[in-house]
């Protein structure tokens, strides 16, 4: 589907209102009902995402069954892991959602297998704040804000390697990875700057620095992977986006400060779907807003609240290869899941017989 398309389809959603404060758009905000299903923009545009599931714990998985009426009598208990505060997401080729929790370290939810796990230790220590997740085929990484580090382990949760202080590290945020290119993208918050790893944590170039210009950061954030491109880095303290090759060579820029649509007040987490649109979400708007690379708002989806499709400060961001879009929905603590609909084509009108 064209960026034209989608623009053209949420045209009298957001053109209407694209001088209000997105906390006062409507009916653009709200998830509306299409069908029975939550699906934004509403109409009538049509549908281009729509509410899925949430994943809070075992049962949502699959994983646990919850006790029966002669269970509770008995007094028989049952272990639970229940998310508590998200702060990071990042979902493996095959489905499994593994969660940065405030209170947990890494949690590993794997629906299709009724599965889930957790680990958090580090060398003796428990990992904490995992501000930032990335997975590939093989591994897990997670940066740890509060103690300065960068954690590699595999998908069960053995600890294979660790940046810390002593490498420079310093309040790491998000983190993103390309397999294909031996690559990882490490923010380090304090550091006002972006380092490019190898896999196995080889330093390949730092860049930025504290600033406002092209290239530099004030307080990045997350971090995601533009295939074809380069990548993409949450510039938080400048409320920006800002774009760079696979070399770390700045491309481009979107984003200001401001209450209305396209702009910023706390943007944290960030993803691209399979068609190379952006998505940011934003703390203090309790939504995530969708760009094109070129940073043209297209539409967004959320407001602050409990129920499906609210949020109460979102921050991790992440998107499969099916276009399933998942969101640490931070205070409300759970993941919930959203789902990108591609355009339907018609089918072109058949052409004459041949005679």
């Amino acid at each position: 589907m064209s960026n034209r398309s989608i623009l053209l389809s949420v045209a009298l959603a957001c053109a209407a209102t694209a001088t209000a404060p997105l906390s006062a758009q409507k009916p653009a905000a709200p998830p509306v009902a299409q069908d029975e299903v939550l699906a934004w923009p509403p109409p009538p545009a049509p549908a281009r995402i729509k509410w899925v599931a949430e994943y809070r714990n075992a049962f949502d998985v699959g994983a646990k069954k919850k006790r029966s009426f002669i269970d509770r009598l008995a007094g028989k208990s049952e272990e639970v892991i229940w998310i508590q505060r998200p702060l990071s997401v990042a979902v493996d080729g095959q489905g499994v959602i593994f969660v940065g929790d405030y209170n947990l370290g890494v949690v590993a939810m794997d629906p299709a297998n009724k599965k889930v796990w957790a680990f958090s230790a580090v060398s003796g220590a428990v990992l904490t704040t995992p501000t930032g997740l990335a997975v590939d085929s093989k591994l897990v990484y997670a940066a740890s804000a509060n103690t300065s580090q960068v954690v590699v382990f595999d998908k069960d949760g053995r600890q294979l390697g660790v940046l810390g202080k002593a490498d420079g590290i310093k309040r790491p945020v998000g983190l993103a990875v390309d397999e294909s290119r031996n690559l990882l993208v490490v923010v380090n918050g304090d550091e006002h700057a972006v380092r490019l790893y190898s896999r196995s944590l080889n330093l390949i170039k730092t860049i930025g620095g504290r600033g406002s210009e092209e290239g530099q950061f004030n307080f990045p954030t997350y971090v995601c992977m533009v295939p074809g491109v380069g990548f993409a880095v949450v510039d938080s303290g400048n409320f920006r986006v800002q774009l760079f090759d696979f070399n770390g060579r700045f491309l481009r820029a979107f984003g200001k400060v401001g209450d209305m649509a396209g702009q910023f007040a706390r943007p944290k987490g960030i993803a691209v779907d399979p068609e190379g649109h952006l998505y940011v979400a934003d703390a203090a708007f309790n939504n995530f807003q969708i760009f094109d690379q070129e940073g043209r708002v297209l539409t967004f989806v959320g407001q602050g609240g409990a129920r499906k499709g609210q949020f109460q400060v979102p921050t991790g961001l992440s998107i499969d290869a099916n276009g399933g879009i998942y969101v640490a929905d931070q205070i409300n603590g759970r993941i919930q899941k959203f789902q990108y609909l591609r355009e339907e084509k018609e089918a072109p009108a058949p052409g004459p017989t041949p005679q």
